[in-house]
């Protein structure tokens, strides 16, 4: 971000470096995934609300001044940047070569053109080349683990769920955008409504030490024994939900066999007698 904002002479506009970022993680073949953003179709095709955040962030520790229509870098880029190493200052000073000289209006264009699937939510409806699916009830799982909230409600909107059942017993996240309170703002942001049910998850105390295959199978044998009996009310709830539209039932972990969403599915599948699919990224 400030690097690429320093090769913009210290002054970009919050649209540019948003589409600039989009084209570096799009094609970057040397950065790091820890070091590139996740985008989601928004109203001006490719948006990061995990980039708008760290944007505040940067500001308020004093290295950049966001108005209206710009951010303007306020210390030199250089000492930050060194820590990325040279390979990563190398891919970020190629994206802004290449498109130096092409402007704004020029580059969302292109993007748009190159990466329809992100026009799919675009404000001016005439500049869609995309749309979201429809797909049929089913019981969708998911796990955020290794994602941003970016590319969590990307998956989401590829796969046509209309709906995010948040089964954590406790919806509280150090990163960004994965508590309660952000993550329903953001799923209505882009057309999801989100709904979340602790009374289908898995009390904290009953989640640690958690060591090899046999103690997730302990504590699912626990959950579905002494938990989801007690939890018919929801447990219909959730079934009805997962009949009137496409649904996705998501906790942290990303691998499913590690999470009581697994065995939940199961009880909403006998409920409904519909498929389950697990949702991953490619």
């Amino acid at each position: 971000m400030i690097r690429l904002i320093s090769n913009e002479n210290g002054c970009i506009t919050k649209l540019r470096l948003v589409k600039l970022s989009f084209v570096m993680q799009a094609t970057a073949l040397e950065l790091p995934r820890s070091s590139l953003y996740e985008f989601v179709p928004y109203n001006h095709g490719p948006y990061s609300f995990t980039l708008t955040h760290e944007l505040r962030a940067v500001e308020r520790d004093g290295w950049i001044r966001i108005s209206d229509s710009e951010i303007k870098l306020l210390r030199s880029a250089d000492a930050e940047t060194a820590k990325m190493g040279s390979f990563c200052t190398k891919e970020i000073d190629t994206i802004s070569r290449r498109y130096k000289r092409m402007t704004t209006p020029t580059l969302v264009a292109q993007v748009y053109n190159d990466y329809p699937w992100y026009t799919a939510r675009a404000k001016n409806v005439s500049l869609r080349r995309a749309d979201v699916p429809t797909v049929a009830p089913m019981i969708f799982t998911v796990g955020y683990e290794g994602l941003m909230l970016d590319g969590l409600l990307d998956l989401l909107l590829r796969s046509g769920v209309k709906r995010l059942i948040d089964v954590r017993k406790n919806p509280v996240a150090r990163r960004f955008g994965f508590h309660k309170s952000t993550m329903e703002r953001h799923c209505q942001d882009v057309g999801i409504s989100y709904v979340h049910v602790p009374e289908l998850g898995i009390p904290s105390e009953q989640r640690t030490d958690l060591i090899g295959p046999d103690s997730y199978i302990r504590l699912f044998e626990f959950y579905e024994k002494a938990i989801l009996p007690l939890q018919q009310v929801r447990l219909e709830a959730v079934a009805s939900m997962v009949r009137e539209e496409s649904s996705a039932l998501m906790c942290m972990e990303a691998d499913s066999t590690c999470c009581h969403r697994s065995r939940l599915a199961n009880a909403v599948a006998h409920l409904t007698k519909l498929p389950i699919k697990e949702l991953r990224v490619p």
